[in-house]
């Protein structure tokens, strides 16, 4: 019988463990490293001295911690591989602003880095905090607390984001809209789709097509765009066409074409460099291209995500590992 963990950022995710590996003793741990801003997933293993044998890259934007599962249980370890907090969890998400979500009998509350819980565990779902302020659920319904716990803005919404910039998205009635850090709605909803203010612009869908906004409100790029993201160093990466006619390519601010659509697969810009999709599928391999559309890592990984501090997880030959700028691994597959 299978039994579940939840890891949640700002966003769930369910791990599965089978019965037999739970109780298999050369399984001891499962090490699970969530990439926050880019959903992915790396994994280890470590032996019972509370020090990790190996891994492929503990990466964590926040800098605080990552996570690990013992026994169906969940704690956290710091970045040299000493357990920092003992698997007593059912489910976590990640350390930010030096505090992180903790579920306990079905409730999310909250606990400092000494394990401490500073916000009692009564809520239904919870997002990280972001400038000061998490997403918190009760009773179906979404509102913001700050980091004593208190609600500042009551919980009201369909479904709500994390802040940035100042604001935040919410959903009143299949529509999306901006509310700022007093609950006050500032852009009314009115979209179809919506995404986070990045670089004071959001991506925006209406009628099935993506543009941008500014942080009036205002239609700065108007929707076009069969998929768009959100600016990244300048530049956004944008897709135009359906299904497997689907390619992408890059915009800059005025809504020009900076890189023109290509790329079966693509992802934002970071540290001037972009992991792209290269090849028809099944055959798709990833590089990675700078701002000029030049290749300078050759497509060659099955995976790949964005680089943070000088280094990129990618997967190759249907495993993960770590390269640098150059495109050397830290640590081959």
């Amino acid at each position: 019988m299978n039994e579940t963990i939840g890891v949640s950022a700002d966003f769930d995710v369910e791990f599965q463990m089978s019965q037999q590996n739970r109780t298999n003793p050369k399984l001891i741990l499962l090490i699970v490293f969530m990439l926050l801003f880019e959903h992915g997933l790396i994994a280890g293993f470590c032996n019972g001295l509370n020090k990790i044998l190996w891994f492929d890259f503990a990466l964590n934007f926040s800098g605080e911690s990552v996570s690990l599962i013992l026994d169906q249980r969940v704690g956290y370890i710091d970045q040299s591989g000493r357990i920092m907090i003992e698997p007593q969890f059912k489910g976590v998400g990640s350390f930010s602003d030096g505090l992180a979500p903790i579920r306990i009998k079905g409730k999310w509350g909250f606990i400092d880095q000494t394990s401490q819980t500073v916000i009692k565990p009564k809520f239904d779902g919870v997002g990280r905090f972001l400038e000061d302020i998490a997403r918190i659920r009760m009773k179906g319904r979404w509102g913001y607390i700050n980091r004593t716990g208190k609600v500042v803005i009551k919980p009201q919404f369909d479904q709500a984001k994390a802040f940035s910039q100042d604001l935040a998205v919410v959903q009143v009635r299949q529509k999306w809209g901006y509310i700022n850090k007093t609950g006050k709605v500032v852009i009314k909803p009115q979209f179809d789709q919506a995404k986070a203010f990045s670089q004071d612009l959001a991506v925006v869908q209406v009628r099935q097509k993506w543009g941008y906004i500014n942080k009036t409100g205002k239609v700065v790029i108007k929707p076009q765009f069969d998929q768009a993201k959100p600016f990244s160093q300048d530049l956004a990466c944008i897709g135009v066409g359906k299904n497997a006619d689907l390619k992408y390519g890059y915009i800059d601010k005025t809504g020009q074409m900076a890189i023109a659509p290509q790329f079966n697969s693509a992802r934002s810009f970071s540290e001037g460099l972009a992991c792209a999709g290269m090849g028809e599928y099944p055959d798709t391999k990833y590089g990675y291209i700078d701002r000029t559309s030049r290749i300078v890592i050759h497509p060659q990984f099955d995976h790949g995500h964005n680089f943070s501090e000088g280094f990129a997880l990618v997967k190759f030959e249907g495993r993960w590992g770590v390269i640098d700028i150059n495109g050397t691994f830290l640590r081959h597959p």
